[in-house]
């Protein structure tokens, strides 16, 4: 496509950037009425002031693409959008080379980015501890096409700034804690193991960037069995002080994961009781918790004999207040982490954790995170991530029973609103929030968490974000 730069300003009345930004493009076009798409931010900047002479300004570009004419993230033609005549304005190319990125990194490096961003933007199965190992996995490919040579000196350590700082805005919003996490983890191993003297070859030097990834990539694989290990010891500690003789343990949970998998098969046998129910709600519209059950049974019969009785039992998610009656514990991953101990995890949590509150109050409500999937922002500033309605509505189709499914879909998105026209909009909305009233107890890698280790966790990601990508 081609380019149509436009320039706002963020107001004070303004809650982000990119809001300022669709502000703008009302504001200044005739595209208020068109569907557009936010298909990529571009890496804050700092430039001279093109009304008032002398002062600087902050700049934080965007892409927007009309929505029919992209798909997930597009870049192509970037170099000659970039050599394309725009008036000479500084700040528009900086920002159009801050946006598509092959530029600077050169077009291999580019290309396997621009690939990357859009593998980690179309994964709707992977949770975020997965897709934080893919964006490493994007960034060490990305490195070894650059053409600089290696050194935090030389022009290749700011492109590798800049493609870890795309993969953490533009990859996956709903799970960049965990993205950005870990990226800053590599960034601080590379960056000290390229600071030592006696690294001074480029074979050296590649080596040492490889262990560096490998490190943090062996982190990531060890915190399921940790997980899963500090939540048994956990309700060991607990049977100690109840002193009571289960017959039966009772676990909810909801979609598919791999460490809540293996937290419910310790919290189970931790338990002793002879009989374990798990309540796995469906999670549409995508029903991982289907392959959830699955996944369970495979590993209980896995367990050397003499193993507990297990039942499994999957309930809709609209019957989530049935599924939660009598229930024992609930478990709940996380996604991303508020500094105030919120949790986003996949939607049908909340109404969860509200419902064991009501429905069995003694029960006990866990969430089970690495910490390196706190976030910097409140819960209030996270994006929604709303997807495909086609998830939805394909269930639907399948079932010819369906009545007025095709007055249904005929509105869907209709053209004609504002025309006398009724139109229909599926929400498809993965995650949500459950706030810290409803969570009794968090286990991470290294034992049991409160919000004010969260709070020191978002600190710690604040200030690495500053040292590594300076302007967010």
């Amino acid at each position: 496509c081609s380019p149509a730069p436009i320039v706002g300003i963020i107001e004070s009345s303004d809650s982000s950037s990119v809001e300022a930004a669709w502000k703008t493009i009302k504001n200044q076009t005739h595209l208020s009425g068109t569907p557009l798409n936010a298909t990529r931010h571009g890496k804050p900047f700092i430039s001279e002031d093109p009304v008032s002479i002398g002062r600087r300004c902050v700049f934080y570009p965007f892409m927007f693409c009309v929505k029919d004419d992209t798909k997930g993230d597009n870049s192509t033609g970037s170099v000659n959008i970039i050599e394309a005549s725009l008036g000479g304005l500084p700040y528009i190319d900086q920002g159009l080379r801050n946006t598509f990125f092959d530029t600077e990194l050169g077009p291999a490096s580019g290309t396997i980015l621009a690939t990357g961003l859009q593998q980690l933007q179309q994964d709707h199965e992977s949770g975020a501890r997965k897709l934080a190992a893919v964006a490493l996995s994007i960034l060490q490919t990305t490195l070894e096409h650059l053409e600089d040579p290696i050194g935090l000196e030389s022009p290749w350590w700011q492109k590798t700034c800049l493609a870890a700082w795309h993969l953490w805005k533009n990859g996956r919003p709903s799970m960049d804690a965990a993205i950005v996490s870990f990226l800053l983890l590599v960034l601080s191993e590379v960056s000290n193991v390229l600071s030592r003297d006696n690294v001074d070859n480029e074979p050296s030097k590649r080596l040492c960037i490889q262990n560096a990834f490998d490190n943090v990539q062996q982190m990531i694989r060890s915190y399921t069995p940790r997980i899963s290990q500090n939540l048994a010891s956990h309700m060991l500690s607990k049977g100690e002080n109840n002193r009571s003789k289960r017959n039966k343990f009772i676990i909810l949970t909801l979609s598919c994961s791999s460490t809540i998998r293996e937290c419910i098969v310790q919290s189970a046998l931790a338990s002793g009781a002879p009989l374990i129910n798990i309540h796995v709600l469906e999670s549409r519209p995508l029903f991982e918790g289907v392959s959830m059950a699955a996944s369970i049974i495979s590993s209980f019969e896995a367990l050397q004999t003499p193993r507990p009785q297990v039942r499994v039992t999957i309930f809709t998610d609209a019957s989530v207040a049935q599924a939660a009656m009598g229930v024992d514990l609930l478990l709940l991953g996380a996604d991303r982490i508020a500094a105030d101990g919120s949790v986003s995890n996949k939607t049908g949590s909340l109404p969860a954790a509200l419902m064991v509150q009501h429905m069995a109050p003694s029960a006990e409500t866990i969430v089970v995170s690495e910490i390196y999937k706190v976030a910097t922002e409140p819960s209030n500033q996270h994006n929604v991530e709303n997807n495909e309605a086609s998830e939805v509505t394909d269930a639907w189709k399948q079932n010819n029973k369906v009545k007025g499914l095709d007055i249904v879909q005929d509105r869907l998105e209709s053209d004609d609103a504002g025309h006398g026209q009724s139109t229909v909009n599926v929400q498809n909305v993965y995650f949500e929030w459950v706030p810290p009233s409803l969570i009794n107890t968090y286990i991470c890698e290294d034992g049991l968490k409160t919000p004010e280790d969260f709070q020191r966790q978002a600190q710690w990601v604040s200030e690495q974000c500053e040292v590594y990508f300076g302007i967010c």
